[in-house]
Formats: structure tokens, C-alpha cells, sequence
């Protein structure tokens, strides 16, 4: 593939992912709530989840997916379902209160929580693989490996998926890092939270094609 190609395509899927979003939120979120030494183990579950997706829309399941209006939508509202409760969780801890002592543990804290809930949020929204598999085509040489094509824009995506994250996560550190009061971290909380919870809805009644 032409490195122009391949630049083109780093940048529309740099340009999708910086979209805000559940998976950009989520990163935010843990950036704010954990700081910088944690939220990097929910971009690399945010880069897992999309190294899936790109893959299952070169393998052909974006078109299976697509095609079939019952799969498509157990996804997209079990999809719709987490996030709706990964945003009442928020709303909860903020109201339990939201602590910003410097090094204090937190078990919402451990690398395996935070990479599952990035890596569930990213791919709880299966628009994603019917994404890829609307742009991977655009961008193969017809004359080209299509197999080795594949797979260096699956490493693409996974980079952009994971640098999207990173930059989400170093602004929450950022907020984190101002010392806001309790209360006020407590408001981001209850605001991302809405944000979940208005995303799951949004994904709920979104139409199907």
C-alpha cells in the first residue's frame, strides 16, 4: 500500500476516533479518577476491542452483521444496556463521593477493571465493524497482498484506537491534576455519567442501517 494511502487512512481513523464518544469518555473518566499511572490499561482494553472489530470486518462479519437485522440488534442493545450502566455506576460513586488523594487505592482502580471496562464500552457498539468494513475497502490496492493490507491498517486502527484513548485519559489527569474540589469532580462524575446513560439511549433507538 502507498504510504500516502496508509497516511490518509491513519488520518480518518484518527479523525472518527477523536469523535467523543463512550470509548473517549470512558478514558476521561479514569484519566480524572485514577491519573496518569492507570488510565493506559483502559486505552490498551479501548485498542484490544478495536483490533477485534477491524479484524471480524476483514474476516467478513461486518457484511453477516450488517445483513442480519436480529444480530445486529442483540448487539446494538446489549451494547446500549451496558452503557446505560456503566453511566449509573458514575452517577453512583459520585454521590458515594469522589476521592483525589494522591496515591490512595481505589479496587475500581486495578489494570484488569479498567483494560475490561475500556475494552467492553469500545466494543459494546457494533457500528464500529460495519465502520471498518465500509473503509477498509477504499483504501486496499487492487494489485496488492490484501491479507498484508489488512493487517497493517488492523495495527493502524489499534494505534489510533489507543492514542485517541491516551489523549482522553491525559485530560482527565489533567482536570485531576487542578485539585478541583470534591464536589466539583463529583459534577464531572454526574455529568459523564448522563453522557453514558444518554449514549446507551442514543444507541438504543439509532436506526439499525
Amino acid at each position: 500500500m502507498d504510504l500516502n494511502y496508509l497516511m490518509i487512512f491513519f488520518a480518518a481513523v484518527l479523525g472518527v476516533s477523536l469523535i467523543p464518544g463512550p470509548s473517549t469518555l470512558i478514558a476521561f473518566a479514569h484519566g480524572a479518577a485514577f491519573g496518569w499511572s492507570r488510565f493506559a490499561y483502559t486505552a490498551f482494553g479501548n485498542s484490544f476491542a478495536s483490533v477485534l472489530q477491524a479484524s471480524a470486518a476483514s474476516a467478513g462479519l461486518g457484511v453477516i452483521i450488517a445483513s442480519s437485522a436480529f444480530l445486529f440488534a442483540a448487539i446494538k442493545y446489549a451494547g446500549a444496556a451496558y452503557l446505560v450502566f456503566v453511566g449509573i455506576q458514575m452517577w453512583r460513586s459520585s454521590a458515594q463521593g469522589v476521592s483525589l488523594a494522591t496515591g490512595k487505592e481505589n479496587h475500581d482502580g486495578r489494570p484488569q477493571k479498567l483494560f475490561a471496562s475500556g475494552f467492553t464500552v469500545a466494543i459494546s457498539n457494533p457500528k464500529a465493524i460495519a465502520f471498518f468494513t465500509a473503509l477498509f475497502p477504499q483504501f486496499l490496492a487492487v494489485d496488492g497482498n490484501n491479507w498484508a493490507q489488512l493487517s497493517l491498517m488492523i495495527v493502524l486502527v489499534a494505534l489510533g484506537a489507543f492514542l485517541v484513548a491516551i489523549i482522553y485519559g491525559s485530560l482527565g489527569a489533567w482536570v485531576r491534576g487542578l485539585e478541583f474540589s470534591g464536589q466539583l469532580m463529583s459534577r464531572v462524575y454526574k455529568t459523564t455519567g448522563g453522557l453514558f446513560v444518554a449514549s446507551g439511549f442514543g444507541l438504543a433507538v439509532s436506526r439499525s442501517s
